[in-house]
């Protein structure tokens, strides 16, 4: 499932050192500099090329041992569930808006497990996410599910990137401060990414969640 994130995460991460580079050091003006007097400060440009590296480095290291169970819960900003943990519940109260369902016919469909729900949030929510989970293996070969998983992963990504780029980018202003300044602009971008993709993954994974469930609707019960 790796393959959804190869070249959008790449593009990413050129795109933020470019910004790191061009909005909190001296390298472009550096560079211009060089090429109008010679060459021989080039060698100034290294330090902070390198700490560029460094930064996306251990951004995507921290993007490595971050578990899919800890981003999902960044995405949800520590309180808002997964929208699998809460499908049966939103559905009962006339939150679930698809226009490949009625709420009626998912109601009749899923009776067994509603009648189930826990009282208590937590063990609702761990029992609603292992119901449509259930769901979900039936289909996950399926091409629409396929993709709509995709694309929430991707977005998902893309946001607890920008979030690890971010933390390693403040880290570096304290530890390089004498080399990387601190950007507003850049600071400013990052959140502003991080906002769009945290929307865009919220919408991707409702989505997914709901693709599943349409497919099992639409076809006959087994």
């Amino acid at each position: 499932m790796k393959d959804y994130r190869e070249k959008e995460i790449k593009y990413l991460y050129i795109c933020y050192m470019l910004l790191f580079l061009y909005w909190s050091t001296n390298a472009f003006s550096v560079l211009a500099q060089s090429i109008a007097e010679g060459w021989d400060r080039l060698f100034s440009i290294v330090d902070v090329v390198a700490i560029a590296s460094i930064v996306s480095l251990l951004s995507f290291v921290l993007d490595s041992i971050i578990s899919s169970n800890t981003k999902d819960k960044l995405v949800g900003l520590l309180f808002i569930p997964r929208a699998g943990a809460t499908f049966f519940s939103r559905l009962t109260k006339g939150e679930v808006v698809d226009d490949r369902f009625l709420k009626e016919e998912a109601e009749a469909r899923y009776a067994e497990i509603i009648t189930a729900l826990p009282k208590n949030k937590k063990e609702k929510l761990i029992f609603e996410n292992a119901q449509w989970y259930k769901i979900y293996m039936k289909y996950q070969e399926k091409g629409s599910v396929a993709q709509a998983q995709k694309d929430y992963l991707l977005c998902r990504d893309l946001f607890v990137d920008t979030i690890a780029f971010m933390v390693m980018y403040l880290l570096s202003v304290v530890v390089f401060g004498n080399i990387v300044r601190f950007s507003t602009d850049f600071l400013v971008s990052m959140l502003t990414v991080a906002t769009l993709t945290n929307i865009a993954t919220h919408k991707k994974m409702n989505r997914f969640v709901n693709n599943v469930i349409a497919i099992d609707i639409a076809l006959p019960k087994q």
